[in-house]
């Protein structure tokens, strides 16, 4: 799988201490992306399980959350990703970002770096659903910002899996600003780009 980075711990990508895990490569284009760097597929190539076992260096992590770039474009390689995570840690808590609406995602009408047909998609995309706890849907539309958590625009939705979470398990926006040891700089959040209409 193709990963930008990894962020060993956030509390504003969802409940509690998180990891943050940004899938390299998208192609959806959306004007004003925060993280444009993230569109190319490319970069080495890494196992299921060397990604898992990066996210699980932390054992005081409530769940890990994954962003992008965008995660169901390698829809085989998180899911495998996630089934890997589950087996060492069943009650870690999943999340997911997606440009992609529900609707697309459950008829397989989204794109995949390997050539999986539609159905194989909707497959996957099912049992992924049946993995995660929360997940934000629908392309980043800059001319619609919003404040509602984990939304930077107003189209997107907040979907809620299973009985984990409701909606008052998820704080305001904020942003977090990371400075490794070595000056390495990791800004994630929600940094705010106007007022929502």
């Amino acid at each position: 799988m193709l990963i930008h980075a990894i962020i060993a711990r956030s509390r504003v990508n969802g409940p509690g201490a998180r990891a943050v895990v940004y899938f390299q490569g998208c192609n959806l284009g959306c004007p004003g992306c925060w993280n444009p760097s993230t569109h190319p597929f490319a970069g080495p190539n890494r196992s299921t399980e060397s990604v898992a076992a990066e996210v699980l260096l932390n054992r005081e992590l409530d769940g890990v959350t994954f962003s992008g770039g965008e995660p169901m474009q390698q829809a085989s390689e998180l899911l495998a990703l996630v089934h890997c995570l589950k087996r060492t840690c069943p009650d870690f808590s999943v999340g997911l970002y997606s440009g992609y609406t529900e609707r697309e995602l459950e008829s397989g009408a989204y794109s995949t770096r390997d050539s999986i047909d539609q159905q194989t998609r909707s497959e996957v995309w099912a049992d992924l659903r049946s993995q995660i706890d929360f997940a934000v849907l629908g392309r980043f539309v800059t001319a619609r910002p919003s404040r509602l958590p984990l939304r930077t625009s107003a189209n997107q939705t907040l979907r809620l899996f299973g009985a984990r979470y409701s909606e008052s398990d998820f704080d305001s926006q904020e942003c977090e600003v990371q400075i490794a040891p070595e000056g390495l700089v990791q800004i994630t959040g929600f940094p705010l780009a106007g007022s929502p209409a």
